[in-house]
């Protein structure tokens, strides 16, 4: 039987996250506002349908509770002062943070675009162009009967684009660093690559997008653990399989390969001494002695460390 989810496709109006939205959408918040208010513009000194659009990112992040429209803990961990003094990486300048924001945008499955892309889609094209993911959307949702027009698929993956890939900004120039404001605040993690190649009547060319696997060295190990914690599916023990090949496992997310995972996983057991890794007899397998209660005391863990 297949898992119904809800698909998204819009709510960002066409606008790519940028560096400093999400921080600027939480101070708001915690000024008692609320972006449906007739003076938000004005506040955050944009434009209605960017209103929408930090509003849309900070649910995407995993950064504002649905049924509250407040702050997650997160969040507060993040950017704020609320709980527990000094915020993590207020202002994105930590590379770790980019990619634990990544890991939010998959794990949330708030913006339907890029869980299917990163758990589903890439397996099944290595290489990918804007009008093979539009045909896959289109397969899905006569598997899953929901529909969604062309141009809204196209668009969301256009905002996609805007969000990871190296490419032109809506000035027309090359995105030079993620200091410019019109750049998508995960561009710099480099998952999004591309080509050109000529299209069938080999005159004209079509740009080919492709998310190679690759060591991650810089992906944090201490995100590896932090993820199996936010996963309620995974008990004492999670074998290598499942941590290269399941849907919202870090192969997966963070476009993994297995030499990086199996590095990662060593640092992870030299390092807590509540892991084990077993690799006896055909078993190969991440064992929890103990299971630490808050997945936050990891992140806490790690920003204590590189904050000193």
């Amino acid at each position: 039987m297949l898992q119904s989810y809800k698909y998204t496709f819009s709510g960002h109006d066409s606008f790519q996250c940028r560096l400093l939205w999400l921080k600027k959408g939480y101070d708001y918040l915690l000024e008692g506002r609320s972006f449906n208010a007739d003076e938000a513009p004005v506040i955050l000194g944009v434009g209605n349908n960017m209103v929408r659009a930090i509003k849309h990112w900070l649910r995407a992040f995993g950064l504002l509770d649905e049924a509250t429209d407040q702050p997650t803990q997160l969040a507060d961990l993040l950017f704020g002062y609320r709980h527990e003094g000094a915020p993590f990486d207020a202002f994105l300048e930590d590379n770790a943070t980019l990619w634990l924001l990544h890991y939010q945008l998959v794990r949330t499955r708030f913006a339907s675009t890029y869980w299917l892309i990163f758990d589903e889609f890439r397996k099944r094209k290595i290489e990918f162009t804007r009008e093979d993911y539009g045909r896959f959307i289109e397969q899905k949702g006569r598997e899953e009967s929901f529909t969604v027009s062309p141009k809204s698929i196209s668009e969301d993956f256009g905002v996609f684009l805007k969000m990871y890939h190296r490419g032109t900004t809506e000035r027309g120039a090359k995105a030079k660093d993620r200091e410019d404001s019109f750049s998508g605040i995960l561009t710099e993690l480099d998952l999004v690559n591309s080509f050109s190649r000529k299209n069938e009547d080999g005159k004209s060319e079509i740009s080919v997008y492709v998310i190679t696997p690759s060591d991650r060295d810089d992906v944090p190990a201490d995100w590896i653990l932090y993820c199996l914690l936010d996963s309620p599916s995974i008990g004492m023990s999670v074998n290598l399989e499942t941590l290269e090949n399941d849907p919202g496992m870090p192969c997966a997310v963070f476009g993994m390969n297995r030499a990086g995972l199996l590095r990662k996983i060593e640092q992870l057991v030299s390092e807590h001494d509540f892991l084990i890794y077993n690799d006896q007899a055909g078993v190969r397998e991440l064992q929890f002695r103990e299971k630490p209660a808050d997945k936050y005391q990891i992140l806490r863990d790690y920003y204590a460390s590189v904050n000193v």
